[in-house]
């Protein structure tokens, strides 16, 4: 019987990482959407909708990010009962801010869809006197379902580059609409969208700008997705720009990353990738130093 015993503890002991590895996050997200407005040059309305189911008792969301926060509001659906929850934001190092979702504590098994809105600066430049929308999001555990929605100002015109290429474009009110999908999205995985565009239209459209702006961005989009899944050397036109300032400020000798945003002028997250491509290039090389990194050009 004692033989017996010790078998089946092992056994156990041996079954536990199996058992514990099934809920490794307090909750599954079985879709993740952003839906983006342009306001105006400067400031963009950003939607989240997430849509989970808990593992362990919840009573918080928190996401991060590195773009700034203003008038944050959240409403929750738990069980098909909808209410208003409390929202605080926090800026942690670094500057990123940490956005935080109150509600019920809910239970495990539980469905919860939370939608979070709220306005934002910074990923919006002015490039060669063109506008830019620029955004970047990383994944911490896995999602069903990615979706994207871009909605363009009114009697504005997508050019390139677009990346990556959208998996629709439409119209509606005279604006243009762009969307992204991506389905079985894995812990990590990283998402860097780009669409050029420019006031160009002055009156409502018409069957032929339609054709032309569709062409033009598919066109864009093909080329731009090709090169951005392909991570060729020959880049579009405006990262290349991005590059050469770079380039430029690490002359004078090397310089903090978080400095690099600040004479650059453009989002963390820009950055952060941009240098990921350069250091993969050869052309820079990243030294840790504390909770940042030096950057200086290779020799």
């Amino acid at each position: 019987m004692r033989k017996l015993k010790r078998v089946l503890i092992l056994l156990l002991l041996l079954m536990l990482p199996f058992a514990t590895s099934q809920k490794e996050y307090d909750y599954e997200i079985s879709t993740y959407s952003l839906y983006f407005d342009i306001i105006d040059e400067n400031k963009v309305k950003e939607k989240i909708e997430i849509e989970l189911v808990a593992n362990v008792p919840l009573n918080r969301y928190v996401f991060y990010s590195d773009y700034p926060i203003e008038s944050p509001d959240a409403i929750v659906e738990i069980n098909g009962n909808t209410q208003a929850v409390n929202v605080t934001v926090n800026v942690i190092v670094g500057g990123i801010n940490a956005i935080y979702v109150n509600f019920p504590e809910i239970n495990p098994g539980d469905k919860a869809k939370i939608i979070i809105s709220f306005y934002s600066e910074g990923m919006l430049q002015e490039v060669k006197n063109k506008k830019q929308f620029a955004y970047y999001v990383k994944f911490n555990q896995p999602v069903g379902v990615f979706y994207v929605r871009l909605f363009m100002p009114k009697g504005y015109a997508v050019l390139s580059p677009i990346i990556p290429s959208p998996n629709r474009l439409e119209s509606s009110e005279n604006r243009l609409i762009l969307e992204w999908k991506k389905e079985n999205v894995e812990e990590g995985d990283e998402f860097y969208f780009i669409v050029g565009f420019a006031q160009e239209i002055k009156r409502g459209f018409s069957p032929i700008w339609m054709i032309v702006i569709f062409l033009s961005a598919f066109i864009g989009g093909f080329f731009a997705g090709m090169l951005y899944k392909e991570r060729k050397r020959e880049k579009v036109e405006i990262l290349k720009s991005d590059e050469e300032k770079i380039i430029e400020i690490l002359r004078g000798g090397p310089v903090r990353q978080s400095d690099l945003v600040k004479r650059l002028g453009v989002s963390k997250a820009k950055v952060s990738l941009l240098l990921k491509e350069m250091e993969r290039k050869g052309l820079i090389e990243k030294i840790k130093d504390g909770r940042s990194y030096l950057v200086k050009l290779r020799e």
